[in-house]
C-alpha cells in the first residue's frame, strides 16, 4: 500500500511487483493528490482523471506494477553498489539517506569486480559500445556544425555519457616522487582543512625545489601522526607506514588526471573535432591556480582502517579547428587517426599513451595561452579502501556543469 500525504510524494512501504488476476488486485493506489483522480459513479471497470476522460482499470494496474518493477530494480541495483557497510560513508555513491540492508547470506561480489557497478563503462559492453558509437556520431556532427548546445545535451544525458566509471588500481612507481608531489597539494582530512603550500614563486625565482630532497608539509605530517594513532587503537592491527604508504599512493595527482582524462577522451571527442585537456593549475605551471584540494577521510571500522581519498580534475573540451588556429596544428596532425584507433580495444593500450603525450604537449606549448574550453567537464576521482583486507574500489565520476557552460562565468 501507499501512504501519500496530499503536500508529499508518495513512498512505498514494500516492493512487491508480481502479476495478479482481476479477482486478486489490491485497490489502486493513487499516485498523486486524491483530488486528481476521482472514481466515475456507474462506471465500474473505469476511473476518470482530473478532466473527467475515463481510462481503462487494466492501463491503471499495467502502470501500477511498472512503476514498481522500476523502483524494484532500482533497489537491486544500489544493493548491488553496496561495498561497505559504514552508513556514514556509504551515501557517497548511492545518494540514499539510508543505506539498504543486504541479505546475510547473499555473498557481496569482490570490490573491484566489473558486476559490482552497472555504469562501468570504462570498457563498454555491447549496450555500452551502441551508446558509445551514438554519442561519437553526436559530438562529431554537432561539433563540425558549431552547434555547442546540442553538443552540451548529449554530454549530458546519461543514457549517452555515462556518470561512473571504474578505474583500475593507482600504481605509482616512485614512492618519494609521489610524496614529494603530495607536499604540494591543498588537502582537507577528516575535515580539516590544510590550505597553505609552498610556493615556488615565494622567492621571487622559477626555480623549483631541489627533487632530491624530500618536500613535507603540515598535511603530510598531520597525517602521518593520524596513520600511528589508528595503527595505536585497540583491535587494530596494521603498521603506521604501510598505512601511510598507501596513502600516498592514491594522492598523486598527476596519475588521477591522467586516469580521468583518458576515460574523458575516449567518450567526449567525437572523431576528433574535440581535444580534451585538462584545464592548467598549479603542478602544471607555477604561475598558475592551485587545484580543488584533496579530500581524504580517515576511519576504522571492525578493527579495519578505512578510507576514501576524493580527487577533483576540471577538464575542457576545445575544438581541434579553434587550437590549431592558435598555432598548434603540428602537434595535433595525427589526433584524428589516434581518436579512432582508441575506440579499437586491440589499439587502446597504444593510443591511449600517444594521445596522453600529445596531450599534456599541447598544454605545456608556449602557443597555449588564454584560450578558453568550448565545455567545462568536472571528473572527481573517488578511491575507498579497507587497509584491512587489502580491496579498494576506484571509481570516476563525470559531470558537464551547468554554470560553468552557462556562458555567463568569466573566471575559470
Amino acid at each position: 500500500m501507499i501512504h501519500q500525504d496530499h503536500h508529499d510524494h508518495p513512498t512505498t512501504k514494500v516492493l512487491e511487483p508480481r502479476l495478479l488476476h482481476d479477482s486478486q488486485a489490491p485497490p489502486l493506489p493513487h499516485l498523486h493528490s486524491p483530488s486528481h483522480f476521482q472514481s466515475s459513479t456507474g462506471n465500474g471497470g473505469t476511473h476518470s482523471n482530473r478532466s473527467g476522460h475515463p481510462y481503462p482499470l487494466q492501463s491503471e494496474r499495467q502502470r501500477y506494477h511498472h512503476h514498481y518493477s522500476q523502483l524494484d530494480d532500482q533497489r537491486a541495483t544500489i544493493m548491488d553498489s553496496d561495498q561497505y557497510t559504514n552508513p556514514k560513508h556509504f551515501n557517497a555513491y548511492t545518494g540514499a539517506t539510508v543505506p539498504p540492508a543486504r541479505d546475510k547470506h547473499r555473498s557481496a561480489a569482490p570490490p573491484n569486480s566489473a558486476n559490482n557497478n552497472p555504469n562501468n563503462n570504462s570498457q563498454p559492453s555491447t549496450n555500452g559500445n551502441a551508446h558509445h558509437a551514438q554519442l561519437t556520431q553526436k559530438i562529431s556532427q554537432y561539433t563540425r556544425g558549431s552547434d555547442r548546445r546540442q553538443v552540451l545535451r548529449s554530454l549530458m544525458d546519461p543514457q549517452q555519457l555515462p556518470r561512473m566509471h571504474t578505474l583500475k588500481s593507482v600504481w605509482v612507481e616512485d614512492i618519494a616522487a609521489a610524496e614529494r608531489e603530495a607536499a604540494r597539494e591543498r588537502a582537507a582530512l577528516n575535515g580539516v582543512k590544510f590550505l597553505q603550500v609552498k610556493s615556488y614563486l615565494a622567492t621571487g625565482s622559477d626555480e623549483r625545489p631541489d627533487v632530491r630532497n624530500p618536500v613535507d608539509s603540515y598535511f603530510l605530517q598531520t597525517l602521518r601522526e593520524i596513520c600511528g594513532h589508528m595503527c595505536d587503537m585497540d583491535g587494530v592491527d596494521a603498521d603506521p607506514m604501510a598505512l601511510y604508504g598507501g596513502l600516498l599512493l592514491r594522492l598523486s595527482r598527476s596519475v588521477s588526471e591522467r586516469d580521468a582524462l583518458e576515460i574523458v577522451t575516449q567518450w567526449a571527442c567525437g572523431k576528433g573535432e574535440l581535444v580534451a585537456l585538462p584545464l592548467k593549475r598549479r603542478h602544471h605551471d607555477p604561475s598558475s591556480k592551485l587545484a580543488v584540494p584533496i579530500d581524504v577521510e580517515l576511519y576504522v571500522e571492525s578493527g579495519n582502517v578505512h578510507a576514501k581519498v576524493t580527487m577533483s580534475h576540471v577538464l575542457g573540451l576545445y575544438r581541434r579547428t579553434d587550437l590549431e588556429s592558435h598555432g598548434l596544428k603540428r602537434e595535433l596532425s595525427p589526433w584524428n587517426a589516434l581518436i579512432l584507433a582508441n575506440q579499437n580495444p586491440s589499439m587502446q593500450a597504444s593510443s591511449s599513451k600517444k594521445l596522453s603525450k600529445i596531450q599534456y604537449e599541447t598544454l605545456a606549448s608556449p602557443k597555449f595561452l588564454n584560450i578558453k574550453p568550448w565545455i567545462f567537464i568536472d571528473a572527481d576521482v573517488v578511491e575507498r579502501i579497507n587497509f584491512g583486507t587489502g580491496s579498494s574500489v576506484r571509481m570516476l565520476h563525470v559531470s558537464v556543469p551547468e554554470d560553468k557552460n552557462s556562458g555567463y562565468v568569466k573566471k575559470w
